[in-house]
């Protein structure tokens, strides 16, 4: 039988979210992070997907669901990353307690 308290569990996982924060910082602070990740696939690959969406060859051949999937991805990184730091980041308030 697990004998861990609620404290122990919600310090667990405040912990893993702090230690993933911390990770993404560290991401955002690579060259390499920001060149493939925030430019390359954030951006670039999202403003691509975006523009393909109104060519009448793509709307014509049917593609505009595989070019959606592409954009769900990249929203779905982007907002993996804010719930990490959401989680992970302690607040002035939370300091202050």
């Amino acid at each position: 039988m697990n004998n861990l308290t609620e404290d122990q569990i919600m310090e667990a996982e405040n912990d893993y979210w702090v230690d993933m924060a911390e990770s993404l910082e560290r991401l955002h602070l690579n060259p390499d992070f920001q060149n493939v990740i925030l430019k390359g696939y954030f951006t670039d690959k999202a403003v691509n997907s975006v523009s393909l969406l109104a060519k009448d060859s793509i709307v014509a051949s049917g593609h505009r669901s595989a070019i959606m999937e592409d954009l769900i991805g990249v929203s779905s990184l982007q907002d993996h990353f804010i719930t990490i730091r959401n989680l992970g980041t302690v607040s002035d308030e939370d300091d202050a307690e």
